[in-house]
């Protein structure tokens, strides 16, 4: 950069002792740079303030240098000082791309389930992170903190910025327990209690077969064994245990609900998000019980974005009513919500199934129990050492 503003002079090096001319301007450091070759002439560039600091070396070394070219903003300036409007827009255009490329153009968010899509884009309005915020108000640990503490449904939340792209990467919270390392010796237990009907060990001593009844914590495959010799070995036990497993679920639908209906209104708001504004176009957020869906669409000019951001807000009104339902539509809800209890089971089959129904206070109870084919087996880690200690010798203390 500093090179295009000052003005450049490519220099030819004519003499038949160039190399002492190099270990001159060497020995007293001149700001001669990017020596080179062209055939069997000798080329290199100094800056015009600096190139009568030459005159006195070359003369030592009994060469002549010759100006063959001029690079740099002031050399352009003379050379089109009849086109300065020229060189004034040039010079703008310039300076309007660098201080665009201080802004963040988009905002990908990756992995949001559509679920989160709103509470995840009001927390990242709420906090600065969309389109059109300086790059350096992007602050990328502290908005992973706060991104966390406002969304507690996600375990994980990366935010980074690469040139003008924001990037904020999201992760589910996984509830599920978290396996032992495989450094570490462990036995496997049962989680729920059930009849055994296949056991595979990789690693490890069954202690259990086919048709046995097994308790929740009861040891399936045991990470202890003993060797030919008596010692003991401590490994980490692997496999895969099946057993069928009784599971029952329950709920319970009230005949008369309140639910919400839509009253068929909507009011729909537009907004420009540019440099870290938010520009009203039409429309205020109304007041009352609404639905809201948001869409953001970027601008194009062409195939080619540009840094504004087109956000689109539908309210949809919604009311409250009493409604009383019939015995089959609650027992239909209540079979809904059992099969989402169900699915978070991760079962392999289901064997059989029973259901009842029975009245309640107002409703009624949906009972169903299931047998269901699943794999029970849990790590849980050898906290203690099953070889004995040596024994000590006759005279010793």
């Amino acid at each position: 950069m500093m090179h295009f503003i000052r003005e450049i002079y490519r220099i030819e090096i004519i003499g038949i002792t160039p190399e002492r001319f190099l270990n001159v301007v060497n020995r007293r450091q001149l700001p001669l740079f990017n020596v080179h070759c062209v055939g069997n002439r000798m080329f290199g560039f100094i800056s015009a303030a600096d190139f009568p600091s030459l005159a006195d070396a070359a003369q030592k070394a009994g060469v002549r240098l010759e100006i063959t070219d001029r690079h740099g903003l002031p050399y352009l300036a003379r050379h089109y000082r009849k086109r300065l409007g020229f060189m004034a827009g040039f010079g703008l255009f310039c300076l309007t791309l660098w201080y665009l490329s201080l802004f963040v153009w988009f905002v990908d968010t990756v992995n949001v389930p559509e679920a989160y899509a709103v509470s995840v884009s009001d927390a990242m309005n709420d906090l600065g992170v969309r389109t059109g915020v300086f790059i350096s108000s992007v602050d990328g640990p502290l908005l992973e903190v706060e991104l966390e503490e406002r969304l507690p449904q996600f375990d994980f939340i990366k935010v980074s910025c690469i040139g003008c792209n924001a990037q904020v990467y999201f992760s589910p919270t996984q509830r599920e327990n978290e396996s032992v390392s495989e450094k570490d010796p462990c036995d496997l237990t049962a989680s729920q209690g059930g009849v055994i009907v296949s056991v595979v060990a990789n690693q490890g001593l069954p202690l259990v077969e086919q048709g046995d009844v097994v308790y929740p914590g009861d040891t399936l495959i045991s990470g202890i064994f003993s060797n030919e010799g008596g010692k003991n070995t401590l490994v980490h036990a692997s496999g895969e245990v099946t057993a069928l497993v009784e599971e029952t679920f329950s709920e319970s639908v009230s005949y008369r609900q309140t639910a919400t209906e839509p009253t068929g209104r909507t009011v729909n708001i537009h907004h420009i998000m540019a440099f870290g504004m938010e520009i009203p176009l039409f429309g205020s957020p109304p007041k009352g019980n609404y639905r809201r869906t948001v869409h953001e669409t970027p601008v194009t000019v062409g195939a080619i974005p540009l840094p504004f951001l087109l956000r689109s807000e539908q309210w949809q009104e919604l009311c409250y009513i009493e409604k009383k339902c019939t015995a089959e539509e609650c027992i239909a809800q209540a079979e809904s919500f059992i099969d989402r209890k169900l699915q978070k089971s991760h079962y392999k089959e289901i064997v059989s199934s029973d259901v009842t129904v029975s009245d309640c206070n107002g409703g009624l109870r949906v009972t169903r129990t299931v047998t269901l084919l699943k794999e029970i087996s849990q790590e849980r880690k050898l906290l203690f050492d099953p070889a004995p200690p040596p024994a000590k010798n006759a005279d010793e203390p």
